[in-house]
């Protein structure tokens, strides 16, 4: 094995170990949301780099305001 097979070798080597860190970073990032969200994580709501787009466990017609929490209106009865 030559220099040239050497560094071709190492250069694949090193391209392998990216790709690897940075698909188990994102998994981890992935495993750190689905936790905050089954916990119920209001703060969620407040982090810069998430961009949240739709609430699918809402009624129907809720949107997401900026600065607001949750605001209900009247309830109908239990029966």
């Amino acid at each position: 094995m030559d220099a040239v097979d050497l560094i071709g070798w190492i250069l694949a080597a090193i391209s392998i170990a990216a790709l690897v860190w940075m698909v188990r970073a994102a998994a981890l990032r992935d495993q750190a949301l689905d936790a905050r969200i089954a916990a119920g994580d209001m703060s969620l709501f407040d982090e810069g780099n998430l961009d949240i787009e739709e609430v699918v466990r809402a009624p129907a017609g809720s949107t997401v305001q900026p600065g607001r929490l949750m605001e209900i209106g009247p309830q109908p009865p239990f029966r």
